[in-house]
């Protein structure tokens, strides 16, 4: 069972903007990417506690007053989100992070980023954009819109296409089922000095700025290597963390 959601927010920062705009659609699926039926999708808006950015109506279209006395039905969606296997979004780091701040009680749950976790270069594609994706599959939605983009997700994931090194042809949503069930190493350049930022960056390492020090995702295969580019390069031991669906986008 996936659910595949989406919400409008006040903002970007978790830790202090809300959400405004909240919609899940539950699918039921073969072991093989193929979905048996679905459920939803639900969508529902959100009051904020505070005036709305004209910056956030310019994006998504919504207004104030479009937004009093909404309130998302927090028990439904809770139970909707708490009985998918995998939670599946087009930014999962940014959907996690308002998803389990709001809903403390779903934090562990295993999610999967659509954009980042599928190879749509590999695939002909040109670029991660939802809305460009699903233009480049014959499909078009209204943007912006919690429900809509739920809909052209499950559009878009349910596209079936031959996979570049095989004659398997199968789901997007096959695609990302199958890069949920790997493990990842996250290497953490705890002790490197401020003289390594530009080498780490040039590297694809990214900042942790929760924990103050740059950090890679890789495939378990490739550590050794890394670890040993790093002994070369002057920095101090990487550690290492492993990484499932149920950490990751944290």
């Amino acid at each position: 069972m996936r659910s595949d959601r989406r919400h409008g927010t006040t903002g970007l920062d978790a830790n202090n903007d809300t959400i405004i705009e909240l919609a899940i659609m539950l699918l039921f699926v073969a072991d093989d990417g193929e979905v048996l039926g679905h459920f939803g999708p639900f969508s529902w808006l959100q009051e904020p506690e505070v005036e709305l950015d004209p910056r956030i109506t310019l994006i998504t279209g919504l207004a104030a007053q479009h937004l009093i006395g909404q309130r998302i039905d927090n028990e439904f969606a809770v139970g909707l989100l708490d009985r998918a296997d995998l939670i599946v979004a087009h930014n999962a780091s940014f959907d996690a992070a308002f998803v389990e701040r709001r809903y403390p009680q779903l934090a562990g749950k295993p999610w999967i980023c659509s954009c980042g976790e599928i190879d749509w270069l590999m695939l002909g594609y040109e670029g991660p954009a939802q809305q460009h994706l699903l233009a480049q599959a014959g499909w078009f939605s209204n943007a912006h819109r919690a429900g809509d983009d739920v809909w052209s997700l499950f559009w878009l994931l349910v596209q079936r296409q031959r996979d570049p090194r095989s004659a398997v042809v199968r789901t997007h949503l096959a695609r990302l089922m199958e890069a949920s069930e790997r493990s990842t190493v996250l290497l953490q350049a705890e002790r490197a000095g401020y003289r390594f930022k530009d080498m780490l960056k040039a590297r694809g390492y990214s900042w942790n700025p929760d924990r103050k020090f740059w950090q890679r995702e890789l495939p378990p295969e490739q550590v050794e290597h890394e670890q040993a580019w790093a002994y070369r390069n002057g920095l101090p031991a990487l550690t290492e963390r492993t990484i499932t669906a149920c950490e990751r986008h944290r």
